[in-house]
């Protein structure tokens, strides 16, 4: 018998790169989605799932109502069904409500395919349920997966070399006086707005120098790590004293000098979050720049 694993985000890429992480590592398991807390409740009323992996900050239903939703019920106790947390909410306080709140254990964003396939496999392994995670499919069904079957390095892109495209910018001095000649995303404005970003294991000081509402165009210096082209993005971004951490991908990455190993770097990012507050918190930020 194959487990059932539920996958709960508001964001529709980070529910198709969780899915497709899972269908390449765990063939046999079956991965179901939810767009939120609520539809989540629905479904888990209807089917009995074993796993389930939940973001935290999503609109009608939060991950941790969901989460003491589920603690309440007698077949979703926590020593019974394995609950992870998926957020960039990495502060002390998030970790400790969630805690106390009966979650199996916590992933940050931005995390990578083996961190995401590490968590699911000690989660699986304190709930006995290690065997029927990893139980392989018939050789017909497991190569009839298509695109969701893919290697996620290979959508990704393996490599340095995959990642970076050459630009004519001499500098990133140069660059950064003409920003739009970098990379124009439409409706973006030329800002200066030096900040923190994570990649996938790495945080950077970055200078933002395009925004909108879906986008961010971004300086970085990276001496030995490049972001994957379509990988995760967390960047800190401030209004009103308050900071707000918003989930992007990666959208491409360019040098900012004539050598192929420059440690300069031209970042876009696509906004990811769909949750009303933060698209909110955007559209003031966007209209006070």
């Amino acid at each position: 018998m194959s487990v059932k694993i539920l996958v709960v985000d508001d964001a529709s890429f980070t529910r198709d790169l969780i899915r497709r992480t899972l269908r390449k590592q765990f063939p046999a398991a079956e991965i179901e989605e939810a767009i939120n807390g609520r539809k989540a409740q629905q479904m888990m009323t209807k089917t009995a799932f074993d796993m389930v992996l939940c973001d935290w900050e999503m609109p009608e239903m939060t991950g941790v109502e969901l989460l003491k939703w589920c603690r309440e019920q007698p077949n979703y106790k926590k020593d019974t069904v394995p609950f992870v947390m998926i957020t960039s909410r990495g502060d002390k306080s998030h970790v400790v409500e969630a805690v106390q709140s009966g979650v199996t254990d916590y992933l940050g964003k931005p995390f990578s395919s083996d961190q995401l396939v590490s968590k699911v496999t000690a989660a699986a392994k304190k709930h006995g349920l290690e065997a029927r995670l990893t139980a392989q499919k018939s050789r017909q069904a497991s190569h009839s997966g298509g695109v969701g079957a893919a290697s996620l390095d290979v959508l990704m892109g393996a490599g340095k070399s995959a990642q970076v495209q050459a630009t004519k910018f001499a500098s990133p001095e140069t660059s950064a006086a003409s920003p739009s000649s970098v990379m124009s995303t439409t409706g973006a404005k030329d800002v200066k707005i030096p900040t923190l970003v994570r990649f996938e294991g790495k945080q950077f000081r970055c200078m933002v120098i395009q925004f909108s509402k879906t986008d961010a165009t971004m300086f970085i210096k990276s001496d030995d790590v490049v972001p994957q082209v379509l990988g995760q993005a967390v960047l800190d971004l401030e209004f009103s004293g308050q900071v707000n951490r918003l989930n992007y991908f990666v959208q491409s990455v360019a040098t900012t000098e004539k050598k192929h190993d420059s440690t300069f770097l031209t970042v876009v990012l696509n906004l990811i979050d769909q949750d009303s507050e933060k698209e909110a918190f955007v559209q003031k930020l966007f209209d006070s720049l």
